[in-house]
């Protein structure tokens, strides 16, 4: 593992880069458009959303199999167990956060696919609340090695 940790590392971080910056895009910037836009913000949302929702899966992925290829590193039982440091501790609070993120994506994808509208806190939040949780995740990971 040792041997490609450092490849998995770089997918890692572009992946979340991508990832929590198209987030922060259609939270912050892209919503504050409507006004501007007026008759035009559906049109330019549907190009935009039927864009991402080709390229951002295929990103969620990456980051979850290189973060699982990662992991392994840092917790289990060859490395004392899931919660004995604060790093650990600090890593296992990410991952919980990103399996959330992950339930959510899964749940919108799959209503999308099947022509079923998702509920809708989730269609009102579920950016807003992945940008949220992404920014801490991205927090921890540059805590984990500071504590």
């Amino acid at each position: 593992m040792q041997a490609i940790y450092p490849y998995a590392k770089i997918v890692h971080i572009f992946c979340a880069i991508i990832f929590v910056g198209y987030l922060f895009f259609d939270v912050v910037i892209f919503s504050r458009l409507k006004n501007v836009l007026k008759d035009d913000f559906e049109r330019v949302k549907m190009a935009i959303t039927s864009r991402a929702i080709k390229i951002m899966p295929v990103c969620l992925l990456l980051l979850f199999l290189s973060g699982g290829m990662m992991i392994s590193t840092w917790v289990g039982s060859k490395n004392g167990g899931y919660f004995s440091t604060p790093l650990q501790t600090l890593l296992m609070i990410k991952v919980l956060l990103a399996l959330i993120i992950l339930t959510g994506v899964i749940y919108s994808l799959s209503c999308r696919f099947l022509g079923k509208k998702p509920a809708n806190f989730v269609k009102e939040n579920l950016h807003v609340i992945a940008l949220i949780f992404g920014f801490f995740i991205v927090l921890f990971a540059k805590l984990m090695f500071i504590v």
